[in-house]
């Protein structure tokens, strides 16, 4: 007589499907196991290799102390400086490609044994025991044993692999922030250096004197009207896409422009708007062979150039910089490595001094660079353990000395513009950081879209109020005594009380902002977009004064200059004032 009812035997179709899924485990299981001794291996060579202590590097940079006019010597040093950095971050970005792998070969492995595991679920029978179930107990210890150790090799190829290995990080370069790298030879002099009333008679750098957004001149004009010309003293067709913002000295203009196949500097006449000179940028020792990825809304020259009044500087999306004299001779050119970043570099330069400050905060590590204007020559370097940032530095007098001031996620730190020593840091940002830090009345103000607005107190080096609302993407905060002015790319333009964050108004207006608010003349000039700028007094309540329009769209902040205002829009370089010969 047979027996009837279920049997216990799972069906072809279910056998089939388990098979499959014990098979793809043992797959990713063996890919795991294979990535984790590769990322190990990768390691203990690569610390083995010490790239970053290059015995050759430190040969020639102890000869360089013997021969310290030797021009070859130092493109030879920078050459093999440039190998040794690319050697050590491929290493790094192997690893880190390694980790991704290894997570998702795991996940795949769990996921295959927890299905073959429920395909082959059987119930129990409590009245069958046999001596098979000793055995099975053994088994499932050696498995327990064997994926004991293979979890402690995963995790061990992991924390690995998501930090750098000892000795070898860029921290040998600047070892901590608070002991920077330092040049074996001494800066040039500060002789000759501008003074501190040329700084503040001219625009030597994005957002003006010390990059803070405050005009120190009268007489701007508010009315003018682009599409009928007037008010407009010249406009002059640029060259080259860009969307750096012009830099005034003297009777001198100077812009960037790039595509992906040239990067050019230009210099315009003040009064007219003649180009004196463009100069391109090319043959850098260094330099990439193709230029990286960039975004049509950031491009090759976003960057802002910067000058001392005897040269000016300029850096390109390609991680390329260089030094002009006012006639366009190139001093000296470098490059500091092709900056990973998935928009394209945009952190402008400003100087301080004889250094050249540089904010290289990519993919590929976060950097604050101290430059001789003279040489190029890297006098400090500065590891920041930051994202990618797109902020530029700005350089404070707090009445007790000068700090040169960064924005990059997750902090807002301080820096001895000097030796590049880190003074403070404060771990209050987040997200893509687009928006420069802002100062005044002794706070430093700092905000980033879908982070935060915070002011920080610099007598307690404590964030003292925030907000989340109405917050920068691009347009960086203006501090004007009592007051905070903060646009967002939606159109909203919004005056805090600096001292406590409480709103005091707010205006809606048709166009966002990417161009940040400069105070000229106790009033406030912010150009949206579409190319009008608005006008509004410093106040606790909104006053506007005037809406005057370009004849074209514009991204880029003006230079105030002698009675004149000097704007790039789209396709042209405009210079408004209320008379033809106020540039000096």
């Amino acid at each position: 007589m047979t027996q009837t009812g279920h049997s216990d035997k799972p069906s072809g179709a279910i056998r089939a499907a388990r098979a499959a899924a014990r098979a793809v485990a043992v797959v990713a299981a063996v890919f795991s196991l294979s990535v984790c001794i590769v990322i190990i291996a990768n390691y203990f060579q690569t610390r083995a290799a010490a790239p970053m202590d290059s015995p050759a590097l430190k040969h020639l940079t102890g000869e360089l102390r013997d021969r310290p006019g030797d021009d070859a010597l130092k493109e030879e040093i920078r050459a093999l400086d440039l190998l040794v950095r690319k050697a050590f971050f491929t290493s790094e970005r192997f690893r880190r490609i390694g980790a991704y792998l290894l997570l998702g070969g795991v996940a795949v492995m769990l996921v295959s044994l927890k299905t073959a595991g429920a395909l082959g679920r059987k119930l129990p029978d409590p009245g069958r025991f046999t001596d098979a179930d000793e055995s099975q107990d053994a088994q499932r210890l050696i498995r327990w044993l064997v994926g004991a150790l293979g979890v402690a090799l995963a995790v061990s190829s992991l924390i690995i692999a998501f930090s750098s290995a000892d000795g070898l990080t860029p921290s040998r370069i600047a070892q901590v922030t608070e002991e920077p790298r330092q040049s074996p030879q001494a800066p040039e002099a500060a002789a000759g250096m501008p003074t501190r009333e040329e700084i503040l008679a001219n625009w030597p750098s994005f957002r003006g004197p010390d990059g803070n957004a405050v005009a120190y001149c009268t007489d701007i004009p508010t009315d003018w009207d682009g599409p009928g010309s007037r008010g407009i003293l010249w406009k002059t067709a640029l060259p080259r896409p860009g969307f750096s913002s012009p830099v005034v000295w003297g009777k001198r203009v100077f812009l960037t422009g790039a595509d992906e196949n040239v990067q050019e500097v230009y210099c315009f006449d003040a009064d007219t708007g003649n180009i004196l000179w463009q100069r391109k940028v090319a043959a850098v020792p260094g330099s990439p062979a193709e230029p990286p990825e960039v975004t049509p809304d950031t491009g090759y020259a976003a960057p802002t150039t910067a000058t001392d009044g005897r040269r000016v500087f300029a850096i390109f999306a390609t991680g390329d910089v260089a030094c002009l004299d006012f006639d366009g001779s190139r001093i000296w050119a470098r490059n500091l490595g092709v900056p990973e970043n998935h928009y394209g570099h945009a952190s402008s330069l400003i100087t301080y001094e004889n250094l050249l400050l540089v904010q290289f905060d990519h993919g590929g590590g976060g950097h604050l660079l101290g430059l001789d204007v003279a040489t190029g020559r890297t006098v400090w370097e500065t590891e920041r353990e930051v994202d990618t940032s797109w902020a530029s530095p700005i350089v404070v007098d707090t009445g007790n000395r000068k700090e040169a001031i960064l924005c990059a996620s997750p902090l807002v730190a301080a820096y001895n513009p000097k030796t590049g020593v880190r003074l403070w840091s404060i771990d209050c940002l987040g997200g893509e950081v687009g928006p420069s830090p802002a100062y005044g009345s002794g706070r430093v103000f700092a905000g980033n879209e879908f982070a935060v607005l915070a002011a920080i107190s610099m007598d307690t080096l404590e964030v003292v109020w925030e907000t989340q609302d109405d917050l920068p993407e691009v347009s960086s905060p203006l501090a004007v005594g009592d007051y905070l002015f903060v646009a967002t790319s939606g159109g909203t333009v919004t005056c805090f009380e600096a001292a406590t964050g409480k709103v005091l108004w707010q205006q809606e207006f048709e166009d966002g902002f990417y161009s940040s608010p400069i105070l000229a003349g106790g009033l406030v000039y912010l150009m949206d977009t579409s190319g009008v700028m608005h006008i509004f007094k410093a106040a606790g309540e909104f006053k506007p004064i005037g809406s005057p329009k370009l004849a074209e769209k514009s991204t880029c902040t003006p230079a105030f200059v002698n009675g004149r205002i000097y704007i790039r829009g789209d396709e042209h370089l405009y210079c408004i004032g209320k008379t033809a010969g106020g540039a000096g």
